[in-house]
Formats: structure tokens, C-alpha cells, sequence
């Protein structure tokens, strides 16, 4: 084990040397040559790497440089990136945790804050042999892991000791733009003072789960057979109503580590309260559901966004990114009415059979009606969406929107998509 560990630090350090080197090299290179003065100057810098990243210069510098940083799972600058208090690392799992949290998490990632100029020293901590990264090995008191690196005992313990700054935090401390909470625990104003902290490392894992759903060759195979009403073993996953918020601007790396590798980027799931529904009531009544009040109700907000863009975009030329946002307003208003749709179609088989609904819509709407419908009702829907969509478009936007056939085979084309998607 301590020979895996120490042999990984070693090829750590070589392959960060060898990087250097190769940076010099590049530059001696260059196409119309180097003067004198220039060359020397780039062996010397040469000299100077093969010195400091000798191991045993190389982990003392880590060891005193290692105070900058702080591994966490929980970091206080995504509450304010100047905010200066204490982030946490907490690896305390739970695998039957009632709440998704992040002691639910089986691994969860560990995260950098500090000077980014120190992230070596982060990525050296969390070097794994299988067993443990050494961040687990220093926490435990395992410096035992570094001898075979050291000249002496002391050296050991001199690396160990300022390594594990990264680890532990020795007066925890909040600061004044992070969140604060002053919970009453008795009389004579008495408070705890709680300061929640954002967990980058549930962050990370539900950004990995979405962005798997999303652009995973794995997700993408499971959604072409189901458009192709083929089978598969692969569940289709598809999250609804996402959020994103961005940390750290253009330089998501003066947050954290992680937060640099998801690029800024945090997606954030609906947490508002469900509406109340005191009885479930099928559409029952018109021939065209998507004209009910349940559908313009919980369209309208989002039909509004898209009639203002499409006002905006008027006069411009069409181009990919106004496409793009086009069509992800569009899918928006989609994700609503196929989740409004969705209580309907698990209702009573054949309620729609007294219904006003059109053979098509009953066909969506109600599974068991497919008999009503000898044609391909699909086609059908996609276009009673189409069609509303435009007249929704025309009417919010006051007449400054008039659209026509071309419009409508879009959106009957993105609807047509997401109802086979959606397994119908």
C-alpha cells in the first residue's frame, strides 16, 4: 500500500516536471528560432524545473504552500465569492439517508478553495490507490504513507503535518457575506448561529446525473429507440423545469476546483409547493384540449416569454443561437403540457369516452382509445399544438406576430418529438 501510494506521488510529480519541460522546449522551438541570450535564459529554466520538481523539494514546497487551500465538500464562496469563512469536509455517508442530501452521496467528490495557484497540492491529496486518497490516509494519521519519500522521520512528519492543513479547520469562523441564521435555544437571547454552506459536492453529482441524461451516448441510444418504437433496456431520464446558476463568471476556478470543471454551472431542480387539487377532473368538455383553461393557465407565463422573444428577434436575421433559444422556449412550454397531460393519461382507462375531446386528443390522452383513431393521431396532436401555439403567439404579442405554415410545421415537428419521447 505505501509503496502504491508513494509510487503515484512520484508520477504525479514527474508528469507535472515533464509538463514544464515540454512548455521550455515548446518555446525553444519556435519556428524562426531563438537568440543566444533567449536560449540560455530557457536552460536555465530548464535547470531551475528538474530542481524544484525533485520530490523531496517539490512535497516540502506542497507542504508549506498547502495552508492556502482547503479541501471541502462544502465551500462558503458560492454564497459570495469574496466571503472568507470556513469551509467543511464532511464524508460521513449514509446509504439509507431519508433525504437527498449529501451524506447520501456513496463517494462523494471533494472540492478545492483557496489560491487557485495551489491546486497541485489539491490534486496531490486526492491521488488514489484503491484504497484511500491520501487526503483519507493524512485525516486518519496514516503519514506513515509518505516515508518512503522522506530522508528522515522528521521530514515525514514536517510534509504530514503541513499537508494536512488542506484538510482541517482549526477555528471555524463564518464571515459577514456568507448566510447566517440565528436560531432561538431560550430565554435571555440565547442563539445558536447557524451558517449553512452550499454542498459543492452534491452539486457535482447532480450535474453529472443531468448532464448524463442530457448528452450521455448511452441516454442519447435509449431516446433514438424510443422515437423508433424500438426496444431498449435503457430508461429514458428526462428532468423538467431546470435552473441554472452560474458561479464565479468568467473564471469559475477563483470559486473552487469543481465549480471550474462544471464550468461555472449548477443546475437547480423545481422545489415550489405542489398545487392543491381538491378533485381530479378529466377534460371532459370542447373538442381541443389544449384551448382549456387548465392548459392556458400553465402555459401563459411561458408563452409570453416566447411572444416576446420572437418580437425582439424580428427585425434580425435568423442565426443558430436565436434558433436555439427558440426552440428551448418551446420545449419549455412542451415539458408543461406533457406534464399536465400526464394525470390523464393514467386516469380510469376509457373515462374519454363521454368526452368532447377529438378522436386524436382521446387517443393521447386516454390509452385505451386507440381504436378510435384509425389514422396517425401523433401527427394529428402536433398539429392542434401547432396551431394553438400560433394563435396564442399572435394574440399575446397583440397582432406584432403573424405566423404561418412555416411556423406551424416547427412546432408540430418539436411537439410530434416530444410526445413519442415522452412514450406515446
Amino acid at each position: 500500500m505505501q509503496t502504491e501510494i508513494s509510487t503515484l506521488i512520484q508520477a504525479y510529480i514527474e508528469q507535472r516536471r515533464q509538463t514544464k519541460l515540454d512548455e521550455i522546449e515548446k518555446k525553444k522551438n519556435v519556428k524562426n528560432g531563438v537568440s543566444e541570450i533567449e536560449l540560455a535564459n530557457l536552460n536555465e529554466q530548464i535547470q531551475t524545473a528538474y530542481q524544484d520538481f525533485d520530490v523531496q523539494t517539490w512535497l516540502t514546497s506542497a507542504a508549506v504552500r498547502a495552508k492556502q487551500i482547503s479541501l471541502a465538500t462544502h465551500a462558503v464562496k458560492f454564497t459570495h465569492g469574496s466571503a472568507k469563512g470556513s469551509n467543511i469536509l464532511a464524508l460521513v455517508t449514509h446509504t439509507d439517508a431519508p433525504y437527498l442530501d449529501s451524506s447520501a452521496i456513496v463517494t462523494p467528490a471533494v472540492d478545492a478553495v483557496g489560491n487557485a495557484a495551489a491546486l497541485d497540492v489539491a490534486k496531490l491529496l486526492q491521488l488514489d490507490d484503491g484504497n484511500a486518497t491520501l487526503a483519507v490516509y493524512l485525516s486518519q494519521g496514516d503519514d506513515h504513507v509518505l516515508r518512503p519519500l522522506a530522508s528522515s522521520d522528521e521530514q515525514c512528519q514536517l510534509w504530514a503535518d503541513g499537508l494536512r492543513q488542506a484538510l482541517e479547520v482549526k477555528t471555524p469562523s463564518s464571515h459577514t457575506l456568507a448566510k447566517q441564521i440565528y436560531f432561538p435555544i431560550g430565554g435571555d437571547n440565547q442563539y445558536h448561529l447557524i451558517s449553512p454552506l452550499y454542498s459543492s459536492a452534491l452539486a457535482h453529482e447532480l450535474f453529472h446525473q443531468v448532464q448524463h441524461s442530457r448528452f450521455s451516448d448511452e441516454m442519447k441510444a435509449a431516446r433514438d429507440a424510443r422515437k423508433k418504437n424500438q426496444p431498449s433496456d435503457i430508461d429514458v431520464v428526462r428532468y423538467s423545469n431546470l435552473a441554472i446558476t452560474i458561479s464565479g463568471g468568467s473564471k469559475p476556478q477563483n470559486i473552487s476546483q469543481l465549480n471550474s470543471k462544471r464550468y461555472g454551472k449548477t443546475y437547480l431542480f423545481p422545489c415550489t409547493a405542489p398545487d392543491w387539487q381538491s378533485q381530479y377532473q378529466p377534460p371532459m368538455f370542447g373538442s381541443n384540449w389544449f384551448d382549456s383553461r387548465e392548459v392556458g393557465r400553465d402555459t401563459y407565463y411561458l408563452v409570453k416569454l416566447l411572444a416576446e422573444f420572437l418580437v425582439k428577434v424580428k427585425p434580425l436575421d435568423s442565426n443558430i443561437r436565436i434558433r436555439q433559444r427558440r426552440d428551448r422556449l418551446a420545449d419549455q412550454i412542451l415539458d408543461s403540457i406533457l406534464t399536465l397531460a400526464a394525470p390523464h393519461q393514467v386516469n380510469a382507462k376509457g373515462w374519454s369516452e363521454t368526452s368532447e375531446l377529438s378522436p386524436a386528443q382521446q387517443c393521447w390522452l386516454d390509452p385505451q382509445a386507440d381504436h378510435l383513431y384509425s389514422g396517425d393521431w401523433q401527427t394529428e396532436v402536433s398539429r392542434d399544438f401547432g396551431l394553438w401555439l400560433n394563435n396564442r403567439l399572435e394574440k399575446i404579442s397583440q397582432q406584432q406576430l403573424m405566423l404561418g405554415s412555416e411556423a406551424l410545421q416547427h412546432w408540430q415537428a418539436l411537439c410530434h418529438d416530444a410526445i413519442r419521447e415522452a412514450g406515446r
